[in-house]
């Protein structure tokens, strides 16, 4: 009983230790913007290209959302109207078109901040995400019904 007692108060000691933070996990510090060597002006410039860019994507992620919920409706009625699901679905096309216009706008914002050899380095980066996007895009959804369950 007293050896639990002393190793329970070791334990909890151990735990009331502040952890050594690292960098690359704080917020606002992405390794990405540490590879370029960004100067503080250009960092502060970048957060707010971000923010400005989500302001303007939320409010269309969020009608895709009601969109994407409304047609679900639709195709769980007992006679789906394609002449009602068609144009919701196409309006989630046009939606996803400005999304992606946003995006290329952002990062044409924050290229035209860079230097030259910042600019050799956030290219060859944009091509790795792409290519893991690309990838992850293959990789089948776990959280999805398998189609042979059923």
């Amino acid at each position: 009983m007293v050896v639990f007692i002393a190793l329970s108060g070791l334990s909890i000691g151990l735990m009331a230790q502040p952890r050594e933070s690292n960098p690359r996990f704080e917020p606002g510090n992405h390794q990405k913007n540490d590879m370029l060597g960004l100067s503080e002006d250009q960092k502060t410039e970048i957060k707010q290209i971000h923010l400005d860019k989500a302001k303007e994507i939320q409010p269309l992620k969020d009608e895709m959302k009601i969109n994407k919920a409304r047609i679900n409706a639709l195709i769980h009625k007992d006679n789906p109207d394609m002449k009602e699901i068609v144009p919701m679905v196409e309006a989630n096309g046009r939606i996803l078109t400005q999304i992606q216009v946003k995006e290329i706008d952002s990062r044409i914002k924050i290229r035209a901040l860079l230097t030259d050899d910042q600019k050799v380095i956030f290219d060859a980066r944009e091509g790795q995400m792409q290519r893991h996007r690309e990838m992850a895009q293959r990789v089948p959804q776990r959280n999805l019904p398998d189609k042979r369950r059923f």
